[in-house]
């Protein structure tokens, strides 16, 4: 029995998972052409084009136009087949790195949800905190204290940029850093210095003005539902622990949402931390 080599349009197209419209574009198009015309008219493929066919949608599924794929079909050589490949290594490298950010991004923001679901609001809490890698916006707190918010937010949105451009969001919101001089005052709990936005990508990688360490340590804090502008009286609840206990605070306060306008529509059900760095008052 003779060995069937060749296969017309509807067998080709449903052995490689396409419809018949597919191939009679590419044949009319010049891109993919049946390899024979049998003497009663059909057109037919063989089986070596088996190969060359999921290549070519393959490197579709990869993003080449067709026209660019049509130019290669239509004057293929082993040295163009190796700087296509080449090429395509190249972007194949970039987009698996953009998956495993979008892959740490949904995870930390789930760990971020789950987190939001277990928090004990309007309480004061003593944690322990790692070091954390920090992207901050220029410094703010001129504007703040000028009341300019034009200018504040011009520079927000410069840092959202260069933080989106830079590509150093990795699932963590932005967060707010207020001064001691500030949140240790009654009615200046507003008054913020910087925006941040925690990050897990590597020191190095990080613009060199703007990174800044997070150091790790001792931290009181404490976390409310509602719009997050509503600050003062979590901070007023921080100060009261702080003489209770005799602590100090050692640095900026950060602020940062857990619910916030990606999860609800809602700013009653918004969550935000407040974290302040404490040590012993031996005053």
């Amino acid at each position: 029995m003779a060995r069937h080599m060749t296969f017309h349009v509807g067998e080709f197209a449903r052995m490689t998972g396409v419809n018949k419209r597919t191939l009679h574009y590419y044949d009319h198009e010049g891109i993919f052409s049946p390899d024979s015309v049998e003497a009663n008219g059909y057109r037919a493929y063989s089986s070596r084009q088996f190969y060359p066919f999921y290549m070519i949608r393959m490197f579709r599924d990869m993003g080449l136009d067709l026209s660019e794929i049509k130019e290669y079909m239509q004057g293929r050589t082993p040295e163009k087949f190796a700087r296509l490949l080449a090429e395509q290594e190249e972007w194949l490298a970039q987009e698996m790195a953009k998956l495993k950010r979008m892959r740490q991004i949904v995870a930390n923001q789930r760990q971020i949800l789950n987190k939001a679901g277990e928090v004990k609001l309007d309480e004061v809490t003593e944690q322990t905190f790692s070091d954390s890698r920090l992207v901050v916006s220029e410094n703010l707190r001129q504007l703040c204290l000028r009341e300019d918010w034009e200018g504040v937010e011009r520079q927000f949105a410069t840092h959202l940029r260069d933080v989106m451009e830079g590509e150093v969001l990795t699932g963590y919101t932005f967060g707010a850093m207020v001064a001691m001089q500030d949140f240790m005052r009654p009615g200046h709990e507003q008054v913020v210095s910087y925006y941040y936005v925690p990050t897990d990508k590597p020191w190095r990688q990080l613009p060199k003005d703007y990174r800044r360490l997070r150091n790790g340590g001792r931290f009181l804090v404490t976390y409310f539902a509602g719009d997050y502008m509503n600050t003062a009286a979590s901070y007023g609840r921080l100060r009261k622990y702080m003489q209770l206990h005799n602590l100090k605070p050692t640095g900026f306060a950060y602020e940062e949402s857990l619910i916030e306008d990606m999860s609800t529509a809602d700013a009653r059900e918004f969550i935000t931390c407040i974290a302040v760095p404490v040590a012993k008052n031996d005053n």
